[in-house]
């Protein structure tokens, strides 16, 4: 019998126009499915936060949250593995639980998933930080419930987190690598030699607020972008930006005279394939990291970003001490400012075609979902 797995997500809970945040944890859904095991999803949400089509507040059975769990169980074959608790509850709760009895743990994603019962009924629970330094600061400084309680191991895509190179608490845990996962078959391009013109990325502009640590302020994406505002008129290439940033807010009329295109990014987030052909027709992916990340060198890497890498596309990121975990100079470059990131984008601009088939190689040997899985398992003692 395969090994069992319950992973907890948070698929539903945001269900317009987030293609980018479905795909974060589908990624390690189907790469444990795709390593051999038998998974069930599962997720709970809150009746009073269900919302419809247009955002307006509705009953669960009519939301756009529950449309949304449905189709992507059915696309992914996955309808008898996905169960969507509402308040804790739900018809299919007695064969999830006699199903999380036998499986090895529950892969609590972000901490999101909190309804005890199932979580009680898996013999271990793992906690998987995506969103390192925040997620740490929130809890140690702030006194944020985290959903730490109750779990046994605590994993995070921040692979510096615990080491000296690292500037941001572990809130009394000690923090497991584990790396970014991509599908490769569901990302792949059959135009991989054929970049597009424009660099491109997808970018929440503020997020949440800043957050304090030692005397020192971590923030979001809005202020390391704010440092390039003028590059696209320092370089050939050109720079787009798929954001949710308001026409009327004063960074687009700097960032349009800087030479930046701005697009609306929720368009391109459904289906899920407009998000898939956005990234495979660019020329490669230019992004910055939150100023969290960059300030503590965490390590995080974007989930994003492979995606990028999976389709042939390049990808110039912002150093976070990623660079220690990845290759990078031929398909993945790093940057740390103005100039850097100019020489990068140019690097790439020389030979893209090159630079396309480094891209998927390094997704390949490095970020494929049942390699990442099997990595994770190695690490926690149980491959």
């Amino acid at each position: 019998m395969p090994r069992r797995v319950v992973i907890g997500v948070g698929i539903a809970s945001y269900p317009l126009n987030a293609a980018g945040n479905t795909w974060a944890f589908l990624q390690w859904v189907l790469g444990f499915r795709a390593a051999g095991w038998d998974v069930w999803m599962v997720e709970n949400i809150s009746s009073a936060k269900c919302v419809d089509r247009n955002g307006q507040k509705c009953a669960p059975g009519a939301s756009a949250n529950l449309a949304h769990w449905n189709a992507v169980a059915k696309e992914f074959g996955l309808q008898d593995r996905a169960t969507l608790l509402c308040d804790g509850q739900s018809p299919e709760l007695p064969g999830l639980l006699k199903f999380a009895r036998d499986a090895e743990f529950f892969f609590n994603i972000s901490g999101h998933f909190r309804q005890r019962e199932v979580l009680g009924a898996t013999r271990e629970r793992l906690y998987v930080d995506i969103d390192p330094a925040f997620t740490q600061i929130w809890a140690e400084v702030y006194q944020s419930d985290m959903n730490f309680a109750g779990h046994d191991k605590f994993l995070s895509i921040g692979r510096h987190l615990g080491r000296k190179e690292c500037r941001a608490p572990v809130a009394g845990k000690t923090w497991l690598p584990i790396g970014v996962p991509v599908m490769l078959d569901h990302f792949t391009n059959p135009n991989l030699e054929q970049p597009g013109e424009v660099w491109t990325t997808f970018t929440h502009w503020y997020g949440y607020p800043q957050v304090e640590y030692n005397g020192e302020w971590y923030g979001n994406k809005s202020e390391e972008f704010a440092k390039l505002v003028n590059l696209p008129r320092k370089t050939t290439e050109k720079l787009e930006i798929a954001t949710d940033l308001h026409p009327e807010d004063k960074a687009t009329e700097q960032f349009i005279q800087g030479g930046w295109s701005l697009i609306e990014a929720g368009p391109l987030n459904t289906p899920w394939q407009r998000y898939r052909d956005y990234v495979a027709q660019s020329r490669g992916e230019f992004c910055v990291a939150k100023n969290g990340y960059v300030r503590s060198r965490c390590g995080w890497f974007s989930d994003r970003s492979a995606t990028y890498l999976a389709l042939g596309r390049p990808v110039v990121l912002q150093e976070t001490g990623w660079t220690d975990f990845y290759p990078h100079g031929e398909g993945l470059l790093s940057f740390h400012d103005e100039e850097s990131a100019r020489t990068a984008l140019e690097t790439v601009a020389k030979n893209p075609a090159r630079h396309a088939r480094a891209a998927r190689e390094i997704a390949e040997k490095y970020c494929s979902a049942p390699l990442v899985v099997n990595q994770f398992l190695e690490t926690i003692g149980r491959a």
